[in-house]
């Protein structure tokens, strides 16, 4: 039977994330949350009095149904409260565009060769000539980095910025991140990509001086860090793990250890507050005799851990592994046998409480479900098997702890990356020692310093551990299918695994039938979902024109296959393809597209003709597409039937010019310059011709 009233904060918690849910479900517009928020608080207060003058279990019962409803409704508030766009002078509600406006950086400043970017909190706007108050977080992109000005901007720096920021865009491609929705989870709802001389400094005016000279000292350290560490790559990894800048990291690299699933290692969060943490249990282990070295042992642990989030820049995933170590850390102190449920349950209640947003982050969700698996999960895996050797066993603990994370995290990972990493249990058992090892070096180096001969070995020692560490992750990632990509599920099919997983579970715990028939029947419906749609891939039929930056790109989809017609510069550009198509063709079951140029003829169904004057006619499946790149200068006789006319490479064509050909649409790709598809679309306008941009209008899709 499962018992609730050990777990207190866990209900509470639950509560709360469930009013915080029902919010953002709802729009994001639930009214009268103060309201609710109040009535149950005085409802509870009177059941509380009332169980107290009965003492009866129903009245003991209906006060704890109304405590947690309760915190159901604070969830409820806090979530309302902390969305920054119902505040009336929100740059959201502007009927006019400011002509300049003055804020203040508010987050780390990321560095790039010849950019930078970083947030800025809006204080003031300038509309037709008058300054007002305003409100609002702006992403700044490729800010100058070393113009003629010299200006470096930093945490605080409070700016006056010449034109208006830009919505965020939605995702133009089908099935593309969301990037748009990723910075309003952030309350960022506009951007601005800002060129040279478009602002200046005024000043510094830090929010908080806390977090000023953290991520002042964190930037020195990473300076010094690449003092002496030579090797681009080492130095990238060091600052990466150590410090979490992953300003230079270095994307080979960075695909290696995402590939081998290990990419937590680069990520500074909870894994390496727990390296410090138990490295610090095992170094303080004999100050447990009493009360007095019980203290000091707890105030040394916390001042380091503390210590070392302020060196990673207090960001937030170092935060709340911070914050449950410390509970964990003041509860043995004080001698009392913590439940770790309530600990975790408490950090997050925290962290939910100072932004209920967190709840919608990668990182919070992947860091707490890992550790609640680990808690769970990994002493049951560790007593399958009883070894006595003391080196086999530790390996046999990593190993179990490796395998607990993977399995409860294995339905996150498959919904937000889509792949999943064969050779983890391997990657891990020989990454995160060698982690542990790298990450103390480091510290001591950094904290030795001052000390020539002693800093210069133990950064050597550092920077071996660090090439072992890569050269095994590029071992790993060449091994027979060390990755299974394209995997492509829904958040339905998410929530199902999750509760497939709960039911075996709680069929192990408790041997009830019951739980194993649950399990039975959500494998059931996770198998009846993948036949169909299995079916409804192999009978679709659909071809589309991709919103691509620079370059073209025209898919025919038949079944589970699929071509991808591209220029030159989409197929040297493999992250332009990675971020904006080849989402679309998981979600449709295609593995591996086939790449063509659009000189290939691919089959009798896929084929393209060079016309006389350079251009191309695309036959592909049924559909005609006249695809213009140079003037055309050889006129068809008589009316030339095409379904679609795809302007690219700034083609000059003028209207009058198109009337011979018989079509439905113009397309214009992103292979044509901005000036040339606004002048393009006013013609269009003019001439009363059918068009579609796909730089304005998303991605062109033809079923």
């Amino acid at each position: 039977m499962l018992r609730w009233a050990p777990y207190p904060f866990v209900r509470i918690t639950l509560s709360f994330i469930a009013g915080i849910l029902l919010y953002i479900v709802s729009g994001r517009e639930f009214r009268y949350t103060f309201e609710l928020l109040a009535f149950f608080f005085v409802a509870f207060v009177v059941a509380a009095i009332l169980s107290k003058k009965y003492k009866s279990a129903l009245a003991t019962n209906i006060a704890g149904i109304i405590g947690l409803l309760s915190f159901f409704a604070a969830g409820l508030f806090t979530a309302h409260y902390r969305t920054d766009s119902h505040h009336p002078q929100h740059l959201v509600h502007l009927k006019t565009m400011p002509t300049h406006y003055v804020g203040v950086v508010e987050d780390y400043v990321l560095q790039k060769p010849g950019y930078q970017s970083t947030v800025l909190q809006v204080e003031q706007v300038k509309i037709n000539g008058q300054w007002q108050q305003a409100k609002g977080k702006v992403q700044l992109l490729s800010v100058p980095h070393d113009s003629e000005q010299q200006y470096e901007l930093a945490y605080g720096d409070r700016l006056l910025v010449k034109g208006a920021p830009q919505a965020v865009a939605p995702p133009l491609n089908p099935a593309q991140f969301d990037y748009r929705k990723y910075l309003a989870n952030k309350n960022i709802y506009h951007q601005h990509y800002l060129q040279t001389y478009q602002y200046q400094k005024l000043g510094s005016e830090p929010k908080s001086d806390v977090l000023y000279f953290s991520i002042q000292l964190r930037r020195q350290l990473d300076n010094l860090l690449q003092a002496r560490l030579d090797e681009q790559r080492e130095y990238g990894i060091s600052s990466a793990l150590i410090l979490g800048v992953k300003d230079e990291l270095d994307n080979s690299i960075r695909n290696a250890y995402s590939q081998t699933g290990t990419m937590h290692v680069l990520a500074v969060s909870g894994l390496h507050v727990g390296l410090i943490f138990s490295v610090l249990m095992l170094v303080l282990a004999k100050l447990n005799r009493n009360v007095q070295q019980r203290v000091l042992g707890a105030i040394l642990t916390l001042s380091i851990l503390w210590l070392y989030a302020f060196i990673t820049g207090l960001s937030p995933s170092v935060l709340r592994a911070v914050l449950m170590f410390s509970l964990v850390t003041i509860g043995m102190a004080l001698g009392r046998n913590t439940n770790i449920y309530n600990t975790v349950s408490i950090a997050a209640l925290v962290l939910l409480f100072i932004n209920p947003y967190n709840l919608l982050e990668v990182g919070f969700q992947l860091s707490f479900v890992a550790v609640l698996g680990i808690v769970y999960l990994q002493p049951r895996f560790y007593k399958l098997l009883e070894i006595n050797n003391w080196l086999l066993d530790k390996v046999w603990a990593l190993f179990t702890v490796a395998m607990a994370a993977q399995l409860a995290t294995f339905p996150l990972g498959l919904f937000y990356f889509h792949q999943f990493p064969v050779y983890f249990w391997l990657a891990n058992l020989v990454v995160v020692p060698l982690a542990t090892f790298v990450l103390w070096s480091g510290v001591s180096a950094l904290a030795l310093s001052w000390v020539p001969g002693l800093s210069w070995l133990l950064f050597k020692i550092h920077f071996g551990f660090i090439w072992c560490m890569n050269e095994f992750n590029l071992w790993v990632q060449q091994l027979p299918q060390a990755i299974i990509n394209g995997i492509d599920i829904t958040l339905f099919q998410t929530v199902l695994l999750y509760l497939l997983l709960l039911a075996f579970i709680l069929f192990m715990a408790l041997k009830k039938l019951r739980y194993l028939s649950l399990a039975t029947s959500i494998v059931a419906i996770l198998s009846v979902q993948e036949i169909w749609e299995t079916v409804q891939q192999r009978e679709q039929n659909m071809q589309a024109v991709y919103s691509l930056r620079g370059s073209t790109g025209v898919a025919v989809i038949a079944g589970q296959q699929a071509v991808l017609i591209a220029d030159s510069a989409l197929m040297q550009n493999q992250s332009n393809y990675t971020f904006n198509v080849q989402s679309h063709f998981w979600q449709h079951g295609v593995q591996e597209p086939q790449f063509v140029s659009l000189e290939e003829s691919i089959d009798v169904e896929v084929s393209s003709q060079v016309l006389p004057d350079g251009n191309h006619l695309l036959i592909a499946k049924g559909k005609r597409w006249l695809i213009l790149s140079k003037p055309i200068k050889v006129q068809p006789s008589g009316s030339f039937v095409v379904d679609y006319v795809l302007l690219r490479r700034n083609a000059q064509i003028k209207p009058e010019e198109l009337q011979v050909y018989t079509f439905d649409k113009v397309i214009l790709d992103g292979s044509n310059s901005p000036w040339y598809r606004e002048r393009m679309r006013k013609e269009f306008e003019t001439a009363s011709i059918a068009y579609h941009d796909v730089m304005k209008d998303g991605a062109f899709l033809v079923e």
